[in-house]
Parts: C-alpha cells; structure tokens; sequence
C-alpha cells in the first residue's frame, strides 16, 4: 500500500488468493477515502529564520526556535522567512495510522510521545544549526514515566528503525517531556520495554468469508492493552503468515491483532480480534470490506 498511511511495512501481494473479484468493487471504503480520513494531519507554521519564535501545534507539543537555527543544504546559514511542518503523535491511534510501530531493532518500546518536524525554505528543506537549541515540550498525554529520546533512522541494512539517542537527555515534568531537538525529522520519547516472562513468536493471517477477494497488499499491527505499544508483523514467505520477530513477545501480553487488506478495486478490507499471548500463539481472523464508520468506531475505542 504506497499510499496506504497506516504504516510503511512491507508489501505482500497475495498470489495465491488472486481470484477475479468485482461484484463488491462498488462497496465499502476506498483507498482514496481511507487516505484522506485515517492519516496523521501536517500542521504548516510560518517563521523569520533571523529571530526567535515558537510554534505550538493542535496537541500541544511546543517548539522554540532561537534566532539563525536553520541551515541550507551545503550548510550556509539561512535568512528570510521559512515554512514549518509538524505531525503529532500522542495516542495510540496516533502511532498505529503514523506507521512509526514503537519497537527499536526488534525490541519492544514504550512511547510517551512521537512527532516529526520539518523546515522548508522554497520547498527546499533545511538543516538544524548545531549551534543552535531548539527547547522542546511534549506533553505527558501517554505517560509520565522517564523517558529516552529516539530518533528514526536508516540501520546497516538500510532500513529504518527507531535509534536511541545515547547523548539526549530527556527532562519530566508534570505536564511536558523537556529536551533539545537533535534533528528534523522523527523524534520519539521512548524507553525499551522489560518483561521478564518467557517469549514467544506470534503469526496472523486474514480468513476472507465468501469468494476470496483479490487482494494486492496486506498488513497486520499488533496493540499491546497495557502499555503504549503498536507493532507491525512482516509477512514472512517461508511461513505463509505475518510474524513477528522470532521469540520476542512476552507470554502473558495482552492486546489486538488489527489486519487491513486492499483488493484489485482499491477496496479496504477490515479485521480485529483481541488476544493473550501464549506460546506459538496463532491468530486466524475474519476480515472484510470495512466501511468508514467500522474503522472509526475501533480506532475511538482503542
């Protein structure tokens, strides 16, 4: 799903379920509608790169800038006026339709909140002046718990995963996470989840009632109930289903297997069921064509 916002995993196509499908292509959400009610919103703020100035945006997490924080792309610095964009993450339904999943590497994280800025001069965009501080709050809507400060970078394998940052120190306050922003780009503040249960491999696949539709692309997320988590499962070929990271979930967890679905007709198909974790644990769930008010309804409740 390029255009698919929920999450940017990978893309399964469904060779073997490929069976003409179109007396339903008339119904149910389309991919196009999905996109423009279900994404995270890019909020656009104006500065003068020369002085000091603040933005705020709808959730509340704040950003000032001091004068001469921008830099071109060859590192000069930057005058004149400058654009500002910022999404906000701050709930679990912020991170599941976000698609930055809460996990480093594999390993199970803990958010208190993520967000993304970007500054741009004539569509260009800018760098961040490591001289300059840039103070952050983020407010404590997910947690008050202590926090690291993560960012979301390319690995060795090129792939993108949340990166701590070992040198950022992350202040707590009643109302705000407090830092200096390391980057533009994804921030998040994080810390890795311990849980000393022994750990399992978990697998999910979709059941498709009737004529199995044809469907080009596949996802399945998992939401832990008890902590601020949201995790994409690969599809994995040698086992057919989507996985997640071999013996990585604690037996025990509780949570939601979500799988969203796009057929030939660009048709969004909907299933969710709830879980406990247990050893092998395997999840077989209905999917079918999902309407507006059906995702709605789930992602408020979650």
């Amino acid at each position: 799903m390029k255009n698919l916002t929920f999450i940017a995993l990978v893309i399964f196509s469904l060779s073997s379920c490929k069976k003409d499908f179109s007396s339903n292509s008339s119904q149910g959400l389309s991919l196009a509608e999905f996109n423009s009610k279900f994404s995270i919103p890019t909020q656009s703020f104006n500065g003068v790169a020369g002085t000091a100035f603040t933005i705020t945006g709808a959730k509340g997490i704040k950003l000032d800038f001091p004068a001469n924080a921008f830099l071109d792309a060859i590192g000069n610095p930057v005058s004149g006026n400058v654009k500002l964009t910022l999404k906000e993450v701050l709930t679990k339904r912020d991170i599941l339709l976000s698609g930055k999943f809460t996990e480093s590497n594999g390993q199970l994280l803990v958010s208190g909140g993520e967000f993304q800025i970007l500054a741009l001069q004539n569509g260009q965009l800018l760098r961040l002046n490591p001289a300059a501080t840039v103070n952050i709050n983020v407010p404590t809507t997910l947690s008050t718990a202590p926090m690291d400060l993560f960012e979301f970078k390319p690995t060795a394998a090129s792939d993108s995963t949340w990166m701590l940052n070992q040198k950022a120190r992350v202040f707590t306050t009643p109302a705000y996470y407090q830092f200096s922003l390391p980057n533009f780009g994804w921030v998040n503040c994080d810390y890795f989840y311990s849980n000393p249960n022994p750990k399992t491999t978990v697998t999910a696949g979709p059941i498709y009632a009737g004529v199995i539709p044809s469907i080009k692309e596949q996802r399945a997320y998992l939401i832990f109930d008890n902590f601020n988590n949201v995790i994409g499962l690969p599809f994995v070929m040698a086992v057919n289903k989507h996985q997640s990271y071999l013996n990585s979930l604690p037996i025990g967890m509780a949570g939601k297997l979500v799988i969203i679905s796009v057929d030939m007709n660009d048709k969004i198909y909907f299933g969710a069921t709830s879980f406990t974790v247990s050893a092998d644990l395997n999840l077989n769930i209905p999917v079918s064509l999902a309407t507006q008010s059906t995702i709605d309804n789930y992602l408020n409740n979650l």
